[in-house]
């Protein structure tokens, strides 16, 4: 694997599921690697897997179509909503890398 490889910003989907899951190991706990195919810019709203009242977002960060970033929370899963709407949540284990193509399609590559 190339020390020189692009895990944030722009990137082609292709470069990026080939060199995701390898990446998304090195991550740090509670980091999961995400790239965004939805073809609109997203903020992605993310809170601890365990979080009930969802009130206070981990993180949110925005993501623009084409790519990819990085998403945090605490837990062994934690809870993802695209732009913070309930029928677009979805669910990620830290260290993993995922590709988010809309509500309810999100793949774990």
């Amino acid at each position: 694997m190339s020390t020189s490889a692009n895990i944030e910003g722009k990137v082609d989907i292709n470069e990026f599921v080939s060199q995701a899951a390898g990446l998304a190991k090195a991550l740090d706990a509670g980091t999961a690697l995400l790239y965004n195919a939805s073809g609109k810019t997203v903020t992605f709203y993310c809170y601890n897997g365990g979080d009930v009242v969802m009130m206070v977002p981990y993180c949110k960060p925005t993501i623009a179509s084409g790519y990819s970033g990085l998403i945090a929370a605490g837990g062994t899963s934690f809870k993802v909503f695209a732009d913070n709407k309930g029928d677009a949540e979805f669910r990620v284990k830290p260290n993993k890398a995922y590709v988010f193509k809309g509500p309810g399609m999100v793949e774990q590559v």
